[in-house]
């Protein structure tokens, strides 16, 4: 009887580590598929919507029915083998990124200065060397050299993206006091591709008719790029955060190979030329997770109110709070809501009819893209269907049904709040008549956040209930 009961429980430990182990497999998967597949070729549009369905079933496996793995040497080779694809694509694709503004395109200095990136970024992720104390100075190396030659390549590199624009004069506008919700922004395209993008009568006499299409935070937080003269530097300090505490979640050698890629994301160079701000919201959610994980309550305030009013969509993740309501005390909710409320309502109470026109209608009118990378517009490229009225309740209803449903049954720990979040926005972006790389970005970092902060030892994981 002891020996049956001895081997029961033998058996319960072994099932419970390989299950608490095994989200992680699936969420590196799931990065893989995102970060490599919805950079948006028009030519390979179906193989890019096909991975990124791929994606987001295995990040709802991962949060509603991890499967088990009795050899957990295999699942760590498999892990490994993923974070190893993923950081050679990633720092090579970077490093060719980088290069082109200290050489010649395929000269031997531009071979050279690819080579010595891509093997200074696997030294950064102890993939060159085993010795974790002796090297710990190679990923603050890697960091500073990265930020260098980032920091060269934009100032050889101006935005051609309206987001830039956005961003440069709105912020220019609030240092003189202005209010950059009721101004209007230079348009940047030619008149086709002006109708293409913000739609017929947007436009009229060269100038873009809405005021700044953001919320505040993503004002606030370009303030001290603008400074320093280049809004983007904010999104580059923004992914150096991000990757710090990356680090600062692993809690293997996975994990902290895994936190270059916060930098040298395949993605994450065009990111920063475009001026995209999501980087942020990929910053501020890591470093919501980290104070969630320690406990740290005005921190978890802070953090989480500023990324639920980072970006208008991010509202459809909001029923994922429920998740970690253990972790919301009175003070905590008292404080977040103060601070959401400081940061937003003085630009609205400036002028809210500006700030609605702005914030709120100039995203319903967005037009149709069908050279987005999403199953609605691939389903309406190939088969016509659905029909137009249908394209802004799909994306509501997919992500409302599915945020609320993780809610109720996901794993209501840090790491799995994230992996939430990023299969809310995938669900969502998929169905949306508008889906780029600047919306898969923040995808892909939220499921990197929740692979690297998913526990990894016994007793640490929480299984859905």
């Amino acid at each position: 009887m002891k020996l049956g009961t001895r081997s029961t429980v033998k058996a319960f430990r072994t099932r419970h580590d390989a299950t608490a182990n095994s989200p992680r497999l699936l969420l590196l998967f799931s990065a893989l598929m995102v970060m490599m597949f919805a950079r948006g070729v028009p030519d390979h549009s179906a193989a890019n919507v096909a991975a990124l369905l791929a994606a987001a079933v295995a990040t709802g496996v991962a949060l509603l029915h991890p499967f088990g793995v009795r050899q957990l040497d295999w699942l760590r080779r498999a892990e490994w083998a993923l974070v190893v694809t993923l950081l050679l694509a990633g720092l090579i694709l970077t490093a060719e990124a980088l290069a082109p503004a200290f050489a010649n395109l395929a000269s031997p200095l531009w071979l050279a200065v690819t080579s010595a990136y891509t093997i200074l970024g696997l030294v950064g992720a102890l993939l060159v060397v085993r010795g974790l104390r002796q090297m710990k100075w190679a990923f603050g190396l890697f960091l500073l050299v990265h930020a260098a030659m980032t920091v060269v390549l934009l100032r050889s590199a101006p935005s051609h993206v309206d987001v830039g624009v956005f961003l440069r004069d709105g912020t220019a506008a609030l240092l003189h006091g202005h209010n950059p919700y009721s101004m209007t922004f230079p348009n940047i395209y030619p008149p086709a591709l002006a109708d293409l993008f913000y739609g017929h009568g947007v436009v009229i006499n060269g100038r873009i008719t809405y005021g700044f299409p953001y919320l505040p935070v993503a004002l606030l937080v370009s303030l001290p790029g603008q400074l320093l003269g280049d809004v983007r530097y904010s999104q580059l300090i923004a992914m150096l955060v991000t990757a710090l505490v990356l680090r600062r979640l692993a809690s293997d050698r996975i994990g902290r190979a895994a936190a270059v890629l916060a930098v040298a994301a395949p993605a994450a160079i065009p990111m920063l030329i475009g001026a995209w701000t999501e980087p942020t919201l990929v910053a501020l959610l890591a470093c919501l997770v980290l104070a969630l994980k320690r406990r740290q309550n005005a921190f978890v305030a802070v953090f989480l109110a500023l990324f639920l009013v980072s970006k208008q969509y991010v509202v459809i993740a909001i029923p994922l709070i429920w998740l970690i309501r253990h972790w919301l005390t009175r003070r905590v909710i008292f404080v977040g809501v103060a601070l959401a409320a400081g940061v937003t309502l003085p630009f609205l109470l400036v002028d809210p009819a500006a700030f609605w026109k702005a914030v709120v209608q100039y995203q319903l009118i967005q037009p149709f893209r069908s050279d987005s990378v999403s199953v609605l517009v691939s389903s309406v490229n190939t088969f016509g269907w659905p029909p137009p009225w249908t394209y802004g309740a799909l994306p509501l209803v997919g992500g409302s049904l599915t945020s609320v449903a993780l809610a109720l049954r996901a794993p209501r720990t840090p790491p799995a709040f994230a992996a939430g979040v990023a299969l809310t926005l995938l669900v969502t972006i998929l169905l949306s008549k508008q889906a780029f790389m600047n919306y898969y970005f923040l995808v892909g970092g939220a499921i990197l956040i929740a692979a690297i902060a998913w526990p990894t030892h016994r007793g640490q994981a929480r299984l859905p209930p």
